[in-house]
């Protein structure tokens, strides 16, 4: 029944012009595509807001930890300042000269303690004397002072800071401040109280993305919010978890009536610090990043479907043309008339059809022995051919019978307890899997810096002793970069520098970042180059001139780097003789990417 089925799909195709069925299996291939794609497009905005959750959610761990670096720190400063011995004898001292307080203020001790602290923006120091001498930093404690929890709690248990939200004496706003009890030198009595205020431009420089709305708390008080309902001092209230020490969870809708999703984060430092971070996600950001990836998208497919069915139209046009003309020759030719030409400028199997045709129609008009000459001439060309096949076979090597003779060496080496060619064959075999599996486009620095260190045991193998070699990496290994970019400039280091060195030969290589480049250096310590000689292979690089000569793979090297990210990135040469030579591969820190990446080919298979 099945095979019924399909001869009938078969025979109803067969009865359309070639045209028609041309254009039937484009849609046929298409449409499906099509589809998939409109239903991609329909999941996205899932997609999206996941990605978008999980990102500030990523955000508010951030925060969390560098507001616990900021309290641990600024409870550091806070504990040293209120144990200043000089301050302390100060404070306990009971002076009516007012010059011994204008020499004091003057050594702006607290300032030191701001300057070390990029978090706090000033301090404060609360006294409760009627006969001191105040200024805009050591400042009277009130009646609305001595009423704040923050100054009771500080002042009943001095070993410990309090957090709380502070209104600052000398602007009225309020502000995160860490409040710190002072004692005299016995330690015995509470002689003021010092406030730390935590800056809001920290704050600001470690908020996420400003299409998220944030507002953090402690104690329930918000002393940032960059949300308009809710103002800095305010207590917040809404959904219950508030009030939930420890946790760090996500809400499909938004606190205060936010028309979004919400990320909640609770967290406790030493006990004494109870934060609240509220991070509030707009629905229109979300729909916003949707209906750009929409009209991308869409515009996208619409734009290659109506190109690819331009253009499989006017292919189909062309080729149907041709094959119609050739079924009318074709059928004349039947019909007797063996005077009919062929005329087809084309490069393809069709042109090729028109010529055959006209060689059967000249044949047919020889004599007998015309067709012996033609079947001996067949027969040595296929003669030509066969033998080309078996030259074309034999001149073909497998690189896993390469690779399999090399692993059959280095058993019988391993085998007859010689190690150490063995473990050479195994190096020597992976090296050239990845030369002969070599391909374009990028590959990972793990990837390029192991194939170089697989060349360096090679020659160290090779050498002996008289070179060693070391590599360091402070770049991460998933940097992507152009293949075959390292090991050429330290095989230029070997032939050109290591190998005139009797002993005590050495390479050095190291990645790094250097401002917005990735830079990599490769030193040797050999007898280096001369001035005519760097001259004229720095003009080499210039020109990227890669003709016949000494340096070809540096040459190389910096021609493709230029090709690929831009004039301002490739090779640079400083040496000086008898000192050795260090050449330099500058690259982008965060390159474009213009090509697929390529699966790194020296993983074992």
């Amino acid at each position: 029944m099945r095979q019924k089925e399909e001869n009938i799909i078969k025979d109803g195709t067969k009865s359309f012009p070639i045209r028609n069925q041309m254009v039937m299996m484009f849609f046929i291939v298409i449409l499906p595509l099509f589809a998939a794609s409109v239903m991609l497009l329909v999941n996205m905005r899932t997609i999206i807001k996941d990605q978008t959750l999980s990102s500030t959610v990523s955000s508010s761990n951030s925060i969390r930890y560098r507001t616990m670096d900021m309290v641990e720190s600024t409870d550091s400063i806070m504990r040293m300042f209120a144990g200043s011995g000089e301050l302390k004898s100060f404070l306990e001292k009971r002076s009516s000269e007012k010059s011994e307080y204008y020499d004091f203020y003057a050594k702006n001790i607290h300032v030191q303690y701001v300057q070390a602290s990029p978090q706090v923006s000033n301090i404060y120091v609360f006294i409760n004397r009627n006969e001191f001498v105040y200024n805009s930093n050591y400042i009277y404690a009130d009646e609305s002072v001595l009423t704040q929890k923050w100054y009771n709690s500080a002042a009943q248990d001095p070993s410990t800071a309090v957090w709380d939200i502070i209104k600052s004496p000398t602007d009225g706003k309020y502000y995160l401040g860490c409040a710190q009890a002072i004692t005299d030198t016995s330690n015995e009595t509470v002689t003021a109280v010092a406030v730390a205020v935590i800056s809001d431009e920290w704050l600001m420089r470690v908020m996420p993305d400003e299409h998220i709305r944030t507002v953090m708390c402690v104690g329930g008080k918000a002393f940032f919010s960059d949300f308009a309902e809710i103002v800095k001092g305010d207590s917040v209230s809404g959904d219950n978890d508030l009030n939930v020490n420890d946790i760090s969870k996500t809400y499909d809708y938004g606190f205060w009536g936010y028309d979004g999703y919400t990320v909640l984060n609770n967290f406790t430092i030493n006990h004494n610090a109870d934060f609240q971070l509220v991070m509030l996600i707009p629905n229109s950001y979300i729909n916003y990043s949707l209906s750009r990836l929409s009209v991308v998208y869409g515009g996208y497919c619409g734009l290659m479907l109506i190109l690819s069915l331009l253009i499989i139209i006017l292919f189909t046009s062309v080729f149907s043309r041709r094959i119609k003309l050739l079924s009318e020759k074709m059928h004349a030719v039947a019909e007797g008339d063996i005077n009919v030409t062929f005329n087809d400028k084309g490069g393809d199997e069709i042109a090729d059809l028109y010529s055959d045709l006209n060689q059967m129609i000249s044949s047919m008009q020889k004599m007998m022995d015309d067709i012996y000459q033609a079947k001996l001439q067949n027969e040595a060309f296929k003669f030509d051919q066969m033998e080309a096949e078996f030259k074309a076979l034999a001149s073909q090597i497998n690189p896993h019978f390469l690779y399999n003779t090399l692993e059959t060496i280095r058993m019988k080496a391993y085998c007859n307890n010689d190690k150490e060619t063995a473990d050479l064959v195994k190096k020597l075999g992976k090296f050239m899997r990845r030369c002969l599996e070599f391909k374009d486009g990028e590959v990972t620095l793990r990837s390029e810096l192991e194939f170089t260190n697989s060349y360096l045991e090679l020659q160290t193998a090779r050498f002996g002793d008289r070179v060693s070699y070391s590599i360091y990496s402070e770049v991460s290994k998933d940097y992507m970069i152009l293949p075959l970019l390292i090991q050429p400039v330290v095989e230029n280091a070997f032939v050109h520098g290591i190998e005139g060195c009797k002993s005590n030969g050495h390479i050095d290589i190291k990645v790094y970042y250097h401002n917005d480049c990735v830079v990599i250096d490769v030193s040797d310590n050999g007898s280096g180059i001369t001035p005519e000689r760097l001259a004229e292979l720095e003009e080499k690089l210039r020109r990227n001139d890669t003709s016949s000569g000494k340096s070809i793979g540096l040459t190389n090297v910096n021609k493709r780097i230029k090709m690929y990210h831009g004039e301002q990135y490739g090779l640079s040469i400083k040496t000086a003789p008898e000192a050795g030579t260090t050449i330099r591969i500058t690259l982008p820190r965060n390159p474009v990417q213009k090509k697929i990446t390529v699966q790194d080919t020296d993983k074992e298979k």
